[in-house]
């Protein structure tokens, strides 16, 4: 476990990946129970969590989805100005993506939290689950390669392979590549790598292993939590990559929504068999994993959970399906499933739209005797003009706020259902 800082010390935990290594889960459980740490002086310090994400692209001064940098400017001051004002003894930061930063965005990060005692913690998987893991969150992001050429590519180009698939991976997932750059900020040992287990551990593990380097105690904290980013199986990512070829027109706001959170997370959360590592292919991955153990081990980080946890077992992926040799009757569960998913979603959305559209309209019918009592109100002492302004609201058909109100819930209600409609017909 950490040793506590000095008296008056603060440590400020920056756990900075990987992505698909359990972050989600971990960001979770620190949410949900955030009042309780900080009545025991641990800061999470968002207060919604789309924060963490906005906040770490303002600490890497990087765009989302063609967007410009400029739309989350502020979101990281915000965040660090909390971190130095928490008169408690430990703030922990946390967004999976925040190990893509380049050095000068580091140095200047950290620095917005001084004085403090920094630590970064890089929760790491072995690469063979990571690979497939990545290509289909690739596959929610609108790409349409192959398992078998995204793995192969990778294999081959390293961190040239064809953009922006040969940063995104390597200079995301390898441990020893990420914290190079951290380590030129923040002291070797005050470096944590911190080990997934492999599947069929205890499911807190990972959680208990993130508190020992933090120092909280772990049976303090509610640790269950919905499960978070369901993977799909090999049929529903295949059908999700086909569809892909057919939307890429459909912009990026219609697509996130609708296409990578409704219908890859919400709706097709795998019942097939799952994602293997394609075949032939391992026995290059185990001799990276055994290099990459070895970097590790001599690098003077902190390793919390066991390095042999970073080899891939052969059993994992001894059934290799291949998602692009699925003929259409595989894809069929899954195309059903889908539609299915998405109808239920339309409807909900129009009841939706039809409960709003009727309590506008029961609003028109009543606003005249609002308006009518609030001139009254008004005319036996309240202030002047607030009753004159509720007659005259009331005198063109509504309820003064209320209406607007009701309208604007209809018209983003309309907009959502517009959306599904896009998903369905856009090219």
């Amino acid at each position: 476990m950490t040793t506590a800082p000095g008296v008056g010390g603060k440590r400020v935990f920056f756990h900075v990946g990987a992505p698909k290594t359990g972050t989600t889960y971990l960001q979770n459980v620190l949410f949900q129970n955030r009042e309780l740490l900080a009545a025991n002086g641990v800061l999470y310090p968002y207060t919604d969590q789309g924060q963490s994400f906005r906040s770490m692209q303002d600490f890497r001064g990087a765009g989302w989805a063609g967007g410009r940098a400029a739309e989350f400017k502020g979101e990281w001051e915000t965040v660090a100005r909390r971190a130095r004002e928490w008169d408690g003894p430990t703030v922990i930061v946390s967004n999976e993506l925040l190990g893509g930063s380049q050095p000068d965005r580091i140095a200047r990060g950290l620095a917005t939290v001084q004085p403090a005692e920094v630590h970064v913690v890089f929760t790491a998987r072995d690469l063979a689950r990571q690979l497939v893991s990545d290509w289909q969150e690739q596959i929610k992001h609108k790409h349409t390669l192959t398992l078998e050429q995204f793995v192969d590519d990778l294999i081959e180009f390293g961190l040239d392979a064809p953009k922006p698939f040969g940063e995104l991976f390597w200079g995301m997932h390898d441990a020893t590549y990420v914290l190079n750059r951290w380590v030129t900020v923040v002291p070797a040992e005050r470096i944590h790598v911190v080990t997934v287990p492999q599947s069929g551990a205890p499911r807190d593990t990972l959680w208990r292993r993130f508190c020992a380097v933090t120092g909280l105690e772990p049976e303090l904290y509610d640790s269950d939590t919905e499960r978070a980013n369901t993977s799909m199986g090999v049929a529903e990512t295949e059908l999700v990559r086909r569809m892909n070829l057919d939307v890429q027109r459909m912009p990026h706001q219609h697509y996130d929504p609708l296409v990578r959170k409704l219908l890859a997370e919400d709706i097709l959360g795998g019942q097939s068999p799952r994602l293997m590592l394609p075949t032939g292919r391992l026995d290059w991955v185990d001799a990276r994993s055994q290099q990459l153990i070895a970097e590790l081990a001599s690098s003077g980080y902190q390793i919390e959970g066991d390095l042999a946890e970073l080899r891939p077992r052969p059993e994992d992926h001894a059934a290799y399906i291949s998602p692009s040799e699925l003929d259409d009757a595989d894809l069929a569960p899954a195309a059903i499933r889908a539609a299915t998913g998405l109808l239920r979603h339309s409807a909900r959305q129009r009841r939706r739209i039809a409960e709003l559209q009727a309590a506008v309209s029961g609003e028109r019918g009543r606003a005249p005797g609002v308006g009518t009592r609030a001139a009254v109100s008004g005319e036996r002492g309240r202030a002047p003009g607030v009753g004159t302004r509720a007659a005259v609201s009331g005198e063109r058909g509504r309820a003064p706020g209320v209406g607007t109100r009701a309208r604007s819930l209809l018209g983003r209600a309309r907009r959502r259902a517009g959306r599904l409609v896009h998903v369905q017909r856009s090219p």
